[in-house]
């Protein structure tokens, strides 16, 4: 019985290294791989997941980005693999990662079955709303061996999340057309990102739902529309949006001056500094301070 309980401990202290040096999980797209418990070389194919990846604190173990990586400012000298839906795959083998993180956006099938017949660990995210955007931030966490620090940074943009809704409630809900792209005019529909932080800031998104989440406009749906808050996320080289909504004269948005900018990158991608894109849309909604009551560090 002694000789039996020693082969058991024995069993036991070399099984417990593999399954601690190994863990199972299921991506966005339901497909199950093997990772190491702490990936130590990650190469990010989504500029939304770099900038948590270095915001849970693991930028040396970053090898590898693409050239739309551009926050934080370390990300610019990571080397880069090219675009995130068409990466060179000879750069990503270079870097021999452990981990490939990638977008179901940007993704295609094709991608990932190249990226499976090289042999690369590829674990995709696919957030779409707020609350998939806090759950994809612990899930990181969890898969790159930094659950701690990713729970806390996701609770950081639950709780902006939670305040933001208790300041807004009882308000009166602005009507908000916001606007991806201005030529043509492409807006965001209610079941996307953008929609969400129209709902949690205290708006009423004009565009209504359907089959396509980012929906082209033209003048007579525009008008339909009348929305009291225009919001553009102006990239560079873009129009003049108060020169292009002056145009129609009669638009309420333009007739009372509330044409609105935001920083691009603070609503359109999903990841730490939403808190910032949350915060300044309710401000611009309500013409409150709410930074004031609570002031919120940039990430």
């Amino acid at each position: 019985m002694l000789r039996n309980l020693i082969i058991c401990l024995l069993l036991f202290c070399l099984v417990l290294p593999l399954s601690a040096s190994a863990a199972s999980w299921t991506d966005a797209l339901g497909r199950r791989l093997t990772l190491p418990a702490r990936p130590q070389r990650i190469v990010s194919l989504v500029p939304s997941v770099t900038e948590i990846l270095f915001a849970l604190g693991l930028d040396e173990r970053i090898v590898g980005v693409t050239r739309f990586c551009n926050f934080p400012e370390q990300a610019l000298s990571k080397p880069q693999v090219g675009d995130y839906a068409n990466p060179s795959l000879e750069a990503v083998t270079l870097q021999r990662p452990d981990l490939v993180i990638a977008s179901a956006d940007a993704a295609s099938p094709v991608l990932l079955a190249q990226m499976e017949r090289l042999g690369l660990p590829v674990y995709v995210v696919y957030p779409r709303g707020l609350q998939e955007t806090i759950a994809t931030i612990r899930t990181l966490g969890q898969v790159t061996g930094a659950a701690r620090a990713g729970e806390q940074l996701a609770q950081r943009l639950a709780d902006t999340l939670a305040r933001v809704r208790a300041t807004v409630a009882g308000r009166p809900r602005p009507r908000v057309l916001f606007c991806i792209m201005l030529r043509p005019l492409t807006v965001a529909g209610p079941d996307t990102l953008v929609g969400d932080l129209i709902d949690a800031a205290g708006g009423k998104n004009v565009v209504p739902a359907g089959a396509n989440r980012y929906p082209t406009w033209g003048a007579e749906a525009l008008l339909l529309a009348d929305p009291d808050l225009i919001v553009v996320a102006p990239h560079s080289g873009s129009l003049d949006p108060a020169k292009l909504f002056s145009l129609w004269p009669e638009l309420t948005a333009v007739k009372n001056k509330r044409i609105i900018s935001i920083t691009p990158d603070w609503v359109l991608r999903p990841g730490p500094r939403l808190v910032l894109g949350l915060t300044a849309l309710a401000e611009d909604l309500h013409g409150i301070d709410l930074s004031a009551a609570d002031p919120l560090e940039q990430p």
